[in-house]
């Protein structure tokens, strides 16, 4: 006797229906209502037919569905004055508006605080960090072309500014590096480029500052045991006739007496040899404020999008002169850190908020003013170094995603105050609510990364799907099993129930 097994399981699938339906909403008295009709049969085809037309609705509405248009109009109307009535004679007093803190919950999954520390600077940086999603960028093929200095790049020239100022005596001298008709020419057939120019003539530098030079006179002068400091970008506006007119700006951390400038400086321009180059003392090396910032904000004007098209490296900054990074101290949960930061933010825009516009002001006028106005430059210089001064002197700067903390005091108060522990916090910092305090609670690890719970995600998935395909072909075996038992069992009956005498 044969026994035929029935079919595995398989996956159910849910049927899908195609009987057609026309479903009202109506916004009546702020509620939404969904009214499901059935369709006749003497409609249903009519409607079978104008689903597949292009329009929603027919051209000419019947009477029952402008009676019903003209009633939803009406109890929209009705609703609205209403709202807008109650709005009017009760408003909510301003008391009663009650401001809510955004505080992550604990040991949220790719949240943490950072605490950082730069000890050139002696700066403490306390920012938040989220973790997005972890999606590789796309391969970048072709030539690397460029518009304008990238917020990147200005803040890595401003840090080498500062890094310069505080540590190695400043930048000295500002350049500006023209290119000749015929070097402009071999630029577009592209027998060269810039950055192979300027490459090629720091590299030179670097060995005249280092191994020293001679003079006309015959005097050696000494070179340095470290290497030469400078920072340079480049533009390419167009000029009158409209065409590119490529140039460098350089800052060079490198000054001569003025008995050697006249030969040091003519060196220097055979060794450009590609047209123009102006070299011009900075006065205060060591100061950190007003030239510095004049300086480096012209290098860096590239902001608003006139540094012109650019193939290649746009900027260069040498290894001696770059800054050194932030080092990171620690990590812990993010709480309440990120409301804690932005209320700072609030707080220090309201504090300072007069100077910051009297600086911005201040720097717009200095850009508007001609150089040959140097009393007035000089004046409005002036003023906008005592505004810089006072803004300098605040221990702490802020955005709203991070806090910068002048020396390690400033960092102390600050963790004090965000923990809690301050009654009465110093006049930069706001009060604090009590149920703001951060709690920093564990420093969050590798497994509480994104990356590590959708792997877990995927795993606990893959199980599940593992463990209910196992149970269903163990659920299909028992079922074939005990119809194999049945079937066999009345195969032996009926074998026995036979007469085998006849």
């Amino acid at each position: 006797m044969m026994i035929s097994p029935s079919s595995p399981p398989t996956h159910y699938r849910k049927p899908t229906t195609q009987q057609p339906a026309l479903i009202t909403r109506a916004f009546l008295g702020g509620l939404l209502i969904g009214k499901l009709s059935p369709v006749s049969g003497a409609q249903s085809a009519p409607r079978r037919g104008a689903a597949h037309r292009l329009v929603e609705a027919s051209k000419s509405p019947t009477r029952a569905e402008r009676e019903f248009q003209r009633a939803l109009a009406r109890h929209q109307f009705a609703f609205e004055s209403e709202k807008l009535r109650h709005c009017a004679v009760t408003p909510k007093p301003a008391a009663e508006v009650e401001r809510t803190h955004q505080v992550t919950p604990t040991g949220q999954t790719g949240c943490a605080t950072v605490i950082q520390f730069r000890e050139w600077s002696d700066e403490w940086r306390i920012r938040t960090q989220v973790e997005t999603a972890n999606n590789m960028p796309p391969q970048v093929d072709g030539q690397r072309i460029s518009e304008m200095l990238s917020q990147r790049g200005a803040k890595k020239i401003a840090e080498s500014c500062e890094y310069m100022s505080l540590q190695k005596g400043g930048y000295k001298t500002f350049v500006t590096g023209t290119f000749n008709e015929e070097t402009r020419a071999s630029i577009a057939n592209g027998e060269t480029t810039i950055q192979k120019e300027v490459s090629r003539c720091m590299d030179a530098m670097q060995k005249m500052y280092r191994r020293g030079w001679t003079m006309k006179s015959g005097e050696k002068v000494p070179g340095h045991a470290e290497g030469l400091p400078y920072c340079w970008v480049v533009e390419v506006p167009l000029n009158e006739g409209g065409e590119e007119n490529p140039h460098v700006h350089m800052l060079l951390g490198w000054q001569v007496p003025y008995k050697q400038f006249e030969n040091w400086a003519e060196r220097i321009e055979g060794i450009w040899g590609n047209g123009y180059f102006h070299l011009e003392k900075i006065k205060d090396c060591k100061c950190a404020g007003a030239y510095m910032a004049k300086a480096a904000g012209y290098m860096t004007k590239g902001e608003d999008g006139n540094q012109g098209k650019v193939r290649g490296n746009r900027y260069g900054i040498s290894e001696v002169a770059r800054a050194p990074d932030w080092v990171t101290i620690g990590q812990k949960q993010l709480h309440a850190m990120g409301q804690i930061i932005a209320d700072v933010y609030d707080h220090l825009t309201k504090k300072n908020g007069d100077d910051y516009r009297r600086r911005k002001e201040l720097n717009k006028k200095l850009e508007e003013t001609p150089k040959t106005a140097t009393a007035t430059r000089h004046e409005i210089g002036q003023r906008l170094q005592a505004v810089r001064e006072k803004l300098n002197a605040e221990p702490i700067r802020c955005n709203k995603y991070q806090v910068i903390l002048k020396g390690e005091e400033a960092k102390q108060t600050f963790l004090s105050w965000a923990l809690g522990d301050s009654n009465r916090p110093p006049e930069w910092l706001p009060e604090l609510p009590k149920e703001l305090a951060w709690e920093p609670g564990a420093a969050p690890g590798a497994q509480s990364a994104h990356y590590f719970r959708n792997l877990k995600k995927k795993f606990q998935e893959v199980k599940r799907r593992r463990h209910a395909v196992t149970g269903q072909i163990a659920a299909w075996m028992q079922q074939q099993w005990e119809q194999a038992r049945t079937a066999t069992a009345n195969a032996w009956a009926e074998w026995a129930g036979l007469d085998l005498c006849q």
